[in-house]
């Protein structure tokens, strides 16, 4: 398999699932809801983009079958519908708490709280971004396990070449 083609880093499965979660930072004028600013934060489009791109990249560096491609498109696109409502949530959090931050009279527990919240909500997303992972662990072969553990490795060390080339 021929991997010197992809020479910028790969984001392994677990990077396709955090780009799943991600949202633009469009904004709603300032008199727009809460909710209605939560939501013009989310961009459809660019999030089935990113799916795309990552998805197109990932199976390349893998050399996934057919078969693989399907199965692994069908998890992602589960996953990333699953976590959508929790995002939401997320964002609404995060809109209360700069609101709160900005507002004197809250206290800083108040605050702590909020935090927490929001902590519990990413904790969660984790949680099921961790399930998808494992399960797309499971379509993969030992081959490609061993060529994402190694790009994975060469991310982590700064030296995202490393996860082009066999193993020494």
């Amino acid at each position: 398999m021929n991997l010197k083609k992809h020479t910028k880093p790969a984001l392994i499965v677990i990077g396709l699932l955090s780009a799943a979660g991600l949202a633009t930072a469009q904004f709603d004028p300032a008199w727009a809801g809460r909710h209605i600013m939560a939501q013009a934060l989310i961009d459809p489009e660019l999030e089935v983009a990113l799916k795309h791109h990552f998805e197109k990249r990932f199976f390349n560096l893998i050399d996934a079958s057919d078969d693989q491609k399907s199965k692994l498109d069908s998890l992602i696109t589960k996953q990333m519908e699953a976590a959508r409502p929790t995002r939401q949530k997320i964002r609404e959090s995060l809109i209360d708490l700069s609101d709160m931050m900005a507002d004197s009279s809250v206290s800083d527990d108040a605050i702590r709280k909020k935090v927490g919240e929001i902590r519990a909500l990413r904790d969660e997303l984790h949680e099921k971004r961790l399930d998808t992972v494992l399960q797309a662990r499971a379509i993969l072969t030992d081959e490609q396990k061993k060529i994402v553990s190694r790009r994975v490795k060469g991310i982590l060390s700064g030296n995202p070449r490393m996860g082009l080339k066999e193993a020494d």
